[in-house]
């Protein structure tokens, strides 16, 4: 009975497992495969996690910024200089500058300076008359820039043989001498000058003039240096002249109607003298100045005397008027009579 149950007792129990003691690998023996990937996988991820997280920041940011610069255009003048043969002359209208359209990010544009890009440069030594093109080549945009147009497109070019003449100077004064006095002479030293240009301008061209010389308020002579002007043409040789400029004195006539005659004489009352006319007109020819000093001083006279007792025809004679002026009386003669 006893050895029956312990029978029973043994088989409800499992036997009991005892613990093995690990055994470290041999010392040259390789780690197993997969420990290997998942160490390098984990020191990936997680180490340095900060600086990791910085670096993905700002790979987020410069994507953004990136993504959020459209391109646009933009429009600026560029020069144009020309390089022209010796032999010719172009005598078509030049383009002197023209606007260039520049595309690229918007950043970039905003620090865009027009001062950046270089004169277009155009070479017509060995060119004949037609249309000479611009294209974006000929303008070199700063990195990051592009040129996607040029207007004009094309600039016409047509040429004419180059040669030379002599022709005159005509010198110019401008402004109004001291009051009395006028331009009495000009004369530009050397008076011809030689110019160069195309054979059909030069072919009309008889003289050129000097730019204009001042004679406001002067009254005595004078010399200046005036340069020559050059429309179309080249001056070979000094491009000024010496301008002598005379002024003299100023010659006008003047009428002034309604002189009023007066009766002079030793002794004689004007008053008691009737003059028919009683008026008459006076002209006066000469100096300006001279002729506006007598306006104060003349007046026109007939001569009597007491013994004088019928009427008479006399002269009439201008007195107060200075040496040197013309003076012409309408009528030359009235009558004079005696008042009882």
């Amino acid at each position: 009975m006893r050895q029956r149950n312990e029978t029973i007792g043994s088989l409800g129990r499992a036997p009991a497992r005892h613990a093995k003691a690990s055994v470290p690998p041999p010392p040259n023996e390789p780690e197993p495969q997969g420990g290997g990937v998942r160490a390098w996988l984990h020191g990936a991820m997680f180490d340095n996690l900060g600086l990791k997280f910085l670096s993905m920041v700002l790979a987020v940011t410069v994507f953004l910024l990136v993504n959020d610069d459209p391109d646009r255009e933009i429009r600026v003048s560029v020069g144009v200089s020309y390089s022209l043969p010796t032999d010719k002359v172009l005598i078509s209208d030049r383009v002197d500058e023209v606007l260039v359209t520049i595309r690229g990010p918007e950043r970039r544009l905003r620090r865009f300076d027009a001062r950046e890009l270089s004169r277009i440069s155009v070479d017509l030594r060995a060119a004949r008359d037609g249309e000479i093109a611009f294209t974006p080549d000929m303008v070199q945009p700063p990195t990051g820039l592009a040129i996607t147009a040029i207007e004009p497109r094309s600039v016409r070019v047509a040429f004419d043989k180059r040669t030379e003449k002599i022709v005159e100077v005509t010198p110019m004064v401008a402004g109004e001498p001291q009051h009395g006095y006028v331009v009495v002479e000009i004369k530009a030293t050397p008076a011809t000058v030689k110019v160069r240009g195309a054979e059909k301008t030069l072919a009309a061209l008889t003289s050129v003039r000097t730019r204009e010389v001042s004679v406001e308020g002067r009254a005595d002579p004078f010399v200046e240096r005036a340069a020559l002007v050059a429309e179309g043409i080249e001056i070979v040789g000094p491009d000024t002249v010496s301008v002598e400029v005379k002024l003299g004195t100023r010659l006008v006539t003047r009428a002034m109607p309604e002189q009023r005659v007066i009766v002079v004489g030793e002794g004689v009352d004007p008053a008691r003298w009737r003059v028919e006319p009683e008026h008459v007109e006076v002209s006066l020819t000469g100096v300006l100045l001279a002729i506006e000093q007598a306006k104060s001083t003349m007046r026109p006279v007939v001569r009597a005397t007491p013994s004088d007792k019928a009427p008479r025809d006399a002269s009439v004679v201008l007195e107060g008027v200075p040496p040197g002026i013309g003076v012409r009386i309408s009528p030359e003669r009235v009558r004079v009579s005696p008042v009882k």
